[in-house]
């Protein structure tokens, strides 16, 4: 018989001064009791004594799990909840937060106090942050990365490994940047469809800048692209700017690959081939963001780089409702010709087990299922069905007001709801007071786009798969890649020397990773790292 060994050793708190104003903190005790005992020093720091290894076996019951997190839909209509009750007899409960920031908070609180939830999201501040204060439970011995389950995410759980070890296996990958563009406007400019381009593998910077030059030249009032700054960019040569691999966190700030793709994105910008010029903010226009449902609503931007899962859907419709001729598009941003292969900046999902999780197994359990879900053939056919359909769809009540239905399928007010049944067979008038249906705008993916996007968050595509992890650290870290004057997205949109950005916030960044550096180190020595933590906070 398989066991799961669940090792609870010296589980240490994890955010700098902690506070349960956020949220309020019920009872989050799972199925398998043996919390750590807390101790506190005359310091007031709290930290975990030594806790029992407790042996699971794959027989053992899933039991409920306890999921904090400050997403809303966690509740019985949710269709995952539903499947895990069903498939593993389990149970779950979801304990909320208003916000990321208080989500960190409320978690270091729970493992401070002994009542970890068993099951959080994955943040971008997960790893290496959290990790480096042993918020979490590693996966090696539960969780096998080479079974056939999991084995296509060997190469992106690699990408995660703190001093040795797997805390997070992510179940599905997901593309955070494309170039959303309206190919309809292109044809009436007598300009190339750059996915044509990116068939032919001719989709390079030359081709990306030569097609912002030729846009960008036809009219004062055109902008080449706005979006997410530098970083998706310095992706595409193979680069991490920050990177993490084994004991090593590394700054890539001052490399070659770095520098010449900033350098670049800058000439563009003082070219007026990226972003609003002063004159073009000055009449409205944005620099950098702007909203998908209104990015194409002009025709005057060409391209727009953000995650194609709602900017592709979400300007389309915005197109669509104002009864304006569109073919939304999107494809990879362009591949550097100095790379090695066509490297891809992605996003990821899944889970991780918090430290001093009492019900392991459920956990397991549910992120086990998740994956089985996210790779099983009849929910992928589904997926792109559903997608690609323009079949009808209707809203799921009837339209009159006044209906009156008196079957055993209506709302408190007396209206039909129209049952699966009614909803195969096409049913378009209320059964009981014979009104037509409301159609329900519905957006409709090309079969093209469909498996493009697809493609773009597979391991067995064309695409080298990166995941950046600068903004994986503190806020202090994250500032210096945002705002203003930020390393990535000022020089494309802001006018900002790069090299001057670098010669200023180069060594502050590299005294912020020291600090981590550091951590890293005494966690590899065995000398576990933790944040003194407010007796007030965790009373």
């Amino acid at each position: 018989m398989k066991k799961l060994r669940k090792t609870l050793s010296v589980m240490l708190s994890a955010a700098v001064v902690l506070s349960t104003t956020a949220c309020s903190q019920g009872d989050s005790k799972g199925s398998n009791g043996n919390l750590n005992d807390i101790t506190t020093d005359s310091n007031g720091e709290m930290s975990f004594t030594e806790a029992p290894v407790v042996e699971i076996d794959d027989e053992t019951p899933t039991g409920k799990i306890v999921y904090l997190s400050y997403e809303t839909g966690f509740d019985e209509s949710n269709d995952m909840v539903a499947l895990f009750k069903k498939r593993y007899g389990g149970d779950f409960e979801h304990e909320m937060c208003s916000s990321g920031n208080a989500y960190f908070e409320k978690l270091g609180t729970m493992i401070s106090t002994g009542l970890s939830p068993d099951l959080v999201r994955y943040e971008w501040r997960s790893f290496p942050h959290g990790m480096s204060y042993n918020m979490y439970t590693p996966l090696d011995t539960y969780i096998d990365i080479d079974s056939d389950l999991w084995k296509d995410m060997k190469d992106i759980a690699e990408q995660f490994v703190y001093n040795g070890k797997h805390y997070y296996y992510p179940h599905q990958l997901k593309t955070n940047y494309a170039l959303n563009y309206n190919n309809r406007v292109l044809e009436e400019n007598g300009m190339t469809d750059p996915y044509a381009l990116f068939q032919e593998n001719k989709w390079t910077w030359s081709a990306f800048e030569e097609m912002l030059k030729q846009w960008c030249d036809m009219d004062p009032n055109h902008i080449g692209y706005n979006g997410v700054g530098g970083m998706i960019f310095v992706l595409t040569t193979g680069t991490k700017i920050v990177d993490i691999q084994g004991n090593e966190i590394i700054n890539n700030l001052k490399t070659e690959n770095v520098s010449r793709t900033m350098l670049w994105l800058e000439d563009m910008r003082r070219q007026g081939l990226l972003g609003a010029s002063l004159d073009q903010q000055a009449m409205g226009y944005s620099s950098g963001y702007v909203a998908p449902d209104q990015a194409f609503i002009d025709g005057n931007l060409l391209f727009l780089g953000m995650d194609p899962s709602w900017t592709y859907p979400a300007a389309k419709e915005a197109l669509d409702t104002k009864g304006l001729e569109n073919e939304l598009k999107f494809l990879p941003f362009p591949r550097d010709e100095l790379a090695d292969t066509y490297y891809c900046g992605i996003d990821t999902f899944g889970y991780l087990i918090p430290s001093g999780a009492p019900n392991v197994k459920g956990a397991v359990d549910w992120i086990n299922m998740h994956r089985t879900e996210e790779i099983d053939e009849e929910n992928i056919a589904k997926a792109k069905a559903d997608a690609i359909s323009d079949a009808i769809s209707y809203y799921p009540k009837c339209a009159n007001k006044d209906c009156g239905d008196t079957s055993d399928s209506h709302d408190d007010q007396g209206r039909h709801i129209f049952t699966d049944e009614e909803n195969e067979s096409g049913m378009s008038t209320c059964p009981s007071c014979g009104t037509e249906r409301r159609e329900k705008y519905k957006v409709v993916w090309s079969e093209e786009q469909w498996d493009l996007y697809q493609e773009m968050k597979s391991t067995d595509g064309r695409f080298t798969m990166l995941f950046d992890h600068c903004y994986g650290f503190s806020d202090d870290v994250s500032g210096l890649f945002n705002g203003d004057e930020s390393l990535m997205d000022s020089p494309v949109f802001h006018d900002l020397s790069f090299t001057s950005l670098v010669e200023s916030k180069n060594g502050v960044l590299e005294g912020y990773l020291n600090q981590y550096r550091d951590i890293m180190k005494k966690n590899a020595e065995g000398e576990l790292v933790t944040y003194p933590v407010d007796d007030s906070a965790a009373a």
